[in-house]
């Protein structure tokens, strides 16, 4: 059943906590040994893609007193949520790329904007970020994207 897959990936993004201090510890006793260089390299994809993941089995999983679901339905909404997630990201991005370098340019009244310290362009991207996570917070159970 999809809700034992569920929980199967609860369990493992359980393991990058317990994983990540083990190969610290391994580390320091096998100075130059490269599994723990390699597990820092991997742990993170790893619980990136046990996130995406989640998302979408939780999508697929019949709760015991849920009314039917059409489950074409349910995996043709899942697909367009992911290709409007990488479409939007990617416009976002793209527009961030193309907007964080100019930012020295806009003036207003003759006055110069930003400074174009690396601050503003930090601060820039934070932004776009936490605008990026507003958008997918749902709001009374609707996601906006």
């Amino acid at each position: 059943k999809i809700e034992s897959l569920v929980l199967g990936v609860v369990l493992v993004s359980i393991g990058d906590g317990l994983v990540i201090p083990k190969m610290k510890e391994f580390g320091i006793a096998f100075k130059g040994h490269p599994l723990p260089r390699l597990m820092f390299c991997w742990a993170p994809l790893e619980a990136s893609f046990v996130l995406t993941l989640f998302g979408i089995l939780v999508g697929l999983a019949e709760p015991a007193n849920a009314p039917h679901v059409d489950m074409k339905l349910v995996v043709l909404a899942n697909i367009l949520r992911i290709v409007a997630t990488v479409t939007f990201g990617a416009l976002l991005g793209c527009s961030s790329g193309w907007l964080v370098p100019r930012r020295t340019g806009p003036t207003l009244n003759g006055r110069q904007i930003f400074t174009g310290a690396a601050v503003e362009g930090f601060l820039m991207v934070l932004a776009v970020a936490l605008i990026a996570f507003g958008l997918g917070a749902a709001e009374k159970g609707k996601v906006l994207i």
